[in-house]
């Protein structure tokens, strides 16, 4: 049996076969409400690193979609065949003006662009041989190309068996006079938007049953590519062809000019409409954690692991004609039941309730407590510990924060507090004083557990906890699960598991902090500004990590911030261009604020940190509160140094109302 924890290490998607990828994509819940790829337009796919945007237009390429173990393939999928290219970042780029000519660099792009997709639809002919169809396998015999098209490509051979071989040999070709351009023979450019219709065109020719072939390429890393090769694509974008569709996949915020080789545009809604991946598996939908549910389950069934899911079938995610199947109430409820016995959450009463069991929380609560006494000037009348109350933890904690806020009066605390205390049920009573628990009990968690960074923090633990951290990142999830079940089994004969599976609250939250400790290092390898955005996050981080210090907890979970949209023309162009890394590279995330108090409010964009940070930080990962900026301390926090940065931290946070029995969190 395969080690657990080994199958949740996330393989890079360009990496596995098409067999592989077949039987490793899930479905997402929400293929069925968008437009996928069957019309004539262009698409775009969006998503941050690790959303799973190759798996994704992978598995709409023949290798999946024409796949050998798929049964009873509809011949609809004919119409829509697709291809792959995920162009070579070095060796596009030495196809440059400055290197071979601006005109010879666009056409030999476009040549290199051609020769992959020949390549590959030569191996979608292949998929259809082998394809399961509803009607039956189709016999394509070996189909001729068209005297056209043999002109075109420069070759003699008319059999398609034959290209694939010549299209490789035309690729050294091409490499040998892109390094050596002065000393080898230029190749015969051919244009991919032009040779890919006619392909297929002959194809279709060759049997009844693939009449209405046509080709739908995919270009991955579209950001990667030099600008004039961009416009090469969006040429074949603006200008389609008949029987060939183009497509790009690129990170959000990565690209922001569509421009073709004229003056024209690509246009969104008129030339290519957008598939937002991270959107789509937003988890307000609930959508992001039934496909981490069964993402855990489909590892755990290849561990060969037991665990109690009879509805659960492997076989059905890798096909759209199960989805409906898999959204049912049913189905979905039991997956996630399952998932979340193996994993399970700790309510935040349960800790709560386990706080005031620790002596050592319990004494923070204590001084907590005792200093808010003081301030209110209650010590005569009250002891701390006569406010603590075991048997119900939520009304203590939560007291806590209360007394330490200036804005409370302490005897009128100290009489609902009392008051709650006597009734059948306190929180309850508690709460609707002011929604003080719901309110405030998480935040005052995070407060207590904060100032002991040896501890296992286990408002981190749960599975519903590691969706929340990693959503819309599959890639964060999976790396959840793998340092938690690498925590819980040490491997022994390469069996780990034995018996029902389940994790311990204590080593999840382990699991949660090395996973957060080492995302927030690997900030440094991100594109080319990965020390400044490992900066940018560690200061923010201790901006939230200093409002999650203060004792009154006034404002709980605050872990993002806003500016407002008028005053985003203030930040300086080195702070703009740090925040669209940051957004690309997924260490922010941009929303608009759905919080507005008045309907004159100022318009404002939230930017959210990371959630997968919030461990490290030891701050919370609910988006609850957040702090507004003025455009010169973003600009500060982004790009200025250390000593304006520490001005800026104190005018955001009193020093004073800090617990300062907290060691500060090193950030590098």
């Amino acid at each position: 049996m395969t080690a657990i924890a080994d199958l949740f290490l996330d393989p890079r998607a360009d990496y596995l076969s098409s067999d592989s990828l077949f039987s490793q994509f899930i479905v997402p819940p929400f293929l069925e409400r968008i437009p996928t790829f069957t019309g004539k337009g262009s698409v775009r796919i969006l998503g941050g690193r690790g959303c799973g945007k190759t798996m994704f237009i992978r598995y709409f390429s023949h290798g999946s979609s024409l796949n050998a173990k798929r049964v009873d393939i509809l011949e609809s999928e004919l119409k829509s065949v697709g291809l792959y290219i995920r162009p070579d970042t070095g060796f596009c780029g030495l196809m440059s003006a400055a290197w071979l000519g601006e005109q010879p660099a666009k056409l030999a792009f476009s040549h290199y662009v051609a020769l992959n997709l020949l390549k590959d639809a030569c191996q979608a002919v292949e998929s259809i041989r082998s394809a399961n169809f509803v009607g039956g396998r189709i016999d394509v015999g070996d189909p001729q190309l068209s005297v056209a098209l043999c002109k075109q490509l420069g070759v003699e051979d008319r059999r398609v068996s034959a290209l694939e071989d010549v299209m490789d040999l035309r690729l050294v070709d091409l490499e040998d006079w892109v390094r050596n351009p002065k000393h080898a023979p230029q190749p015969k450019f051919i244009d991919f938007a032009s040779a890919l219709p006619r392909f297929a065109r002959d194809l279709a020719a060759s049997t009844q049953r693939l009449a209405e072939l046509e080709f739908r390429a995919f270009i991955d890393e579209f950001e990667n590519l030099p600008s004039p090769h961009r416009e090469v694509i969006c040429d074949a974008i603006k200008h389609p062809s008949d029987r060939l569709v183009v497509n790009i996949a690129h990170k959000k915020q990565a690209v922001v000019d569509f421009k073709t080789s004229s003056d024209e545009r690509v246009v969104e809604g008129h030339d290519l409409r957008t598939i937002d991946l991270e959107e789509q598996l937003s988890y307000k939908t609930g959508e992001f954690e039934l496909l981490a549910a069964e993402l855990f389950l489909l590892r755990v069934h290849q561990a060969e692991a037991q665990f109690d899911c009879p509805l659960f079938k492997p076989e059905q995610l890798h096909d759209p004609k199960y989805l409906k199947q898999r959204l049912s109430k049913p189905y979905r409820d039991q997956v996630l039941r399952c998932v979340r016995e193996i994993l399970p959450s700790p309510s935040a009463a349960s800790i709560a309730a386990d706080a005031l069991k620790d002596p050592v929380l319990k004494k923070r609560l204590r001084d907590m407590i005792q200093k808010g006494l003081v301030l209110q000037k209650l010590t005569k009348k009250v002891t701390a510990d006569e406010l603590i109350d075991d048997a119900h933890p939520e009304v203590s904690i939560v007291m806590g924060a209360l007394l330490n806020r200036r804005s409370q009066i302490g005897k009128d605390l100290l009489d609902q507090y009392h008051a709650a205390i006597k009734s059948p049920s306190p929180a309850d009573a508690f709460h609707k004083v002011g929604g003080w628990i719901d309110n405030n009990l998480h935040g005052c968690l995070f407060h207590l557990y904060a100032g002991l960074p040896r501890r296992a923090n286990i408002n981190y633990a749960g599975f519903d906890r590691f969706c929340m951290m990693a959503d819309p990142n599959l890639r964060f999830f999976q790396a959840l699960c793998h340092a938690t079940l690498a925590l819980a089994f040490k491997r022994q004969g390469g069996k780990d598991v034995s018996g029902p599976l389940r994790v311990d609250i204590d080593t999840q939250a382990n699991a949660a902090k090395q996973v957060s400790d080492k995302l927030f290092q690997d900030i440094l390898q991100l594109g080319g500004h990965g020390n400044q955005l490992l900066e940018i996050t560690g200061r923010l981080g201790r901006v939230f990590e200093a409002f999650n210090r203060r004792r009154s907890q006034s404002e709980p979970e605050v872990n993002h911030l806003s500016i407002d949209n008028a005053d985003w023309a203030k930040l300086s162009d080195k702070a703009n261009l740090l925040l669209r890394e940051a957004k690309i590279w997924s260490v922010l995330y941009e929303a608009k604020d759905t919080k507005n108090k008045s309907d004159y409010d100022i318009a404002q964009t939230d930017l959210i940190l990371n959630p997968i940070y919030a461990p490290h930080f030891s701050i919370s990962y609910r988006k609850r509160r957040k702090v507004t900026l003025h455009p010169s301390q973003a600009d500060v926090l982004l790009c200025q140094s250390t000593e304006s940065y520490e001005v800026v931290l104190k005018q955001l946070v009193d020093p004073n109302e800090l617990d300062t029995a907290e060691p500060p969190q090193e950030l590098f």
